[in-house]
């Protein structure tokens, strides 16, 4: 947390926390949340900023509910229902850093920074006088309390997978929630000790270094890894190859064919075009495809949480592998997608599906403008209008999708007076036109 007369802003990451602090935020919220579900991570650190917290939230004259070690998807799952407040303790940078706190409503949406402000910088007459001392209980239900939910709804997982906790707080659900919804699991860094601290917040391609070996060794098995909290997860196909978040999200898109989808606006026409594809679920009766839509916002989960909230979507997901199930909670839980995943992995081959995917051609072209964005941007609306567009989104910028291809226009970084246009199609022909034809527009705008 940063300086200032309050002393206590939203710096809650791990390179500014320490106990006294945790104990500050916790007696700040605490005088705001009555009852408070707290969670950690696997580092190190986490008990010790969990017991500072505690402290902070009873002397507010709060409640708390201590889950022990357990993901973040988990703990908003099980105790949505209970709590006026989730929080997490984890997630550090790495190994020795002090852990963070993050804070959650009931819903599993995160508690955006502008409102940890306000908590944070309150009066200090409104604390609590210490007369009433809250009190802490244990549950360690929570990851029994998800897994029973998981098989309750009947999701029939299937295929063989290689999973990779990561030595996370997954180890404690994932493993057996996959299992007992039908997958059959050989599972890997599925432990927790205290000389092991747990992947980072983010995943890619080199967190599956670990089971790729595994994976090409066992036919038809596909490999699962999730970051440290479970939020977060990354695949690699049959052949052990890494599946990229863009084609990870469109297969998702593909399967359980949202009726209201919320994606990135900066999503590329592989996801997209999945949105629109045939499903892959050949068994599922088709929806009203009148009533489906695709949601374009901003690339951060606050703006992905709040279009859901706002648009009733039932699905919304990220390229980084960041998926959320608004009908279970909206914090984003990657168990649960590597369940879907498995799901899919039973029925049919991830690898043969993401050889069916198309191929795009990609070009860009700069074009000079000296004219102001938002003159131009009422005008470039009032001109496309005239042309045969499925659909325009604004954003970091202008997403027209056609009939046949995508193009992005956006402010060059490297030169504010020009305008940069990115396009993307299967015909190559189609591409150039579309090319051709944005440049056009936009000169037209000046």
């Amino acid at each position: 947390m940063e300086g200032g007369e309050s002393g206590y802003h939203t710096a809650l990451n791990g390179t500014d926390m320490t106990p006294e602090k945790a104990q500050t935020v916790g007696l700040r919220l605490g005088s705001v949340f009555k009852t408070i579900a707290v969670g950690m991570d696997t580092s190190p650190s986490s008990p010790m900023i969990r017991n500072s917290l505690e402290s902070g939230i009873t002397a507010a004259g709060a409640h708390v509910i201590d889950v022990g070690i357990t993901a973040t998807p988990v703990i908003c799952c099980a105790y949505g229902g209970m709590c006026d407040c989730i929080v997490c303790i984890g997630s550090p940078d790495s190994y020795g850093t002090v852990s963070g706190i993050t804070a959650y409503y009931p819903d599993g949406s995160r508690i955006s920074a502008e409102s940890m402000r306000e908590i944070m910088d309150g009066e200090d007459s409104n604390l609590p006088s210490y007369d009433g001392i809250g009190q802490i209980s244990v549950d360690d239900s929570a990851n029994e309390t998800y897994i029973h939910g998981l098989t309750e709804e009947g999701l029939k997982s299937g295929g063989f997978a290689i999973l990779d906790c990561g030595c996370g707080s997954t180890s404690l659900c994932a493993p057996r929630a996959l299992s007992e919804t039908g997958a059959d699991i050989i599972s890997l860094n599925a432990h927790i000790g205290e000389k092991r601290p747990p992947r980072s917040p983010g995943i890619g391609k080199a967190d599956l270094a670990n089971i790729s070996d595994f994976v090409n060794a066992s036919t038809g098995s596909i490999g699962l890894a999730y970051n440290g909290d479970g939020t977060k997860m990354a695949l690699m196909d049959e052949s052990g190859k890494f599946v990229t978040g863009e084609r990870l999200l469109a297969l998702m898109l593909r399967y359980i064919r949202p009726r209201v989808a919320v994606i990135p606006f900066g999503s590329p026409e592989v996801v997209e075009d999945a949105f629109w594809a045939p499903a892959l679920d050949y068994d599922r009766e088709p929806g009203e495809e009148e009533n489906r839509r695709v949601i374009r916002v901003d690339n951060s989960l606050e703006a992905v949480t709040t279009a859901v909230k706002d648009n009733n979507a039932d699905f919304a997901g990220m390229t980084d592998g960041t998926f959320i199930f608004p009908k279970r909670s909206l914090c984003p839980d990657a168990v649960y997608a590597s369940a879907i995943i498995s799901c899919l992995a039973g029925q049919r081959s991830i690898r043969n599906i993401l050889e069916e995917l198309p191929s795009y051609y990609n070009m860009s072209a700069k074009v000079k403008f000296s004219g102001n964005l938002e003159m131009f941007g009422r005008r470039f609306i009032e001109k496309i209008t005239d042309y045969d567009i499925r659909e325009i989104s604004i954003g970091d910028g202008w997403k027209v999708v056609m009939k046949n291809g995508i193009y992005f226009i956006n402010q060059d970084s490297d030169d504010p007076k020009s305008l940069r246009i990115n396009a993307e199609s299967q015909d190559k022909v189609y591409l150039v036109s579309m090319l051709d034809q944005a440049t056009d527009i936009i000169k037209s705008c000046e």
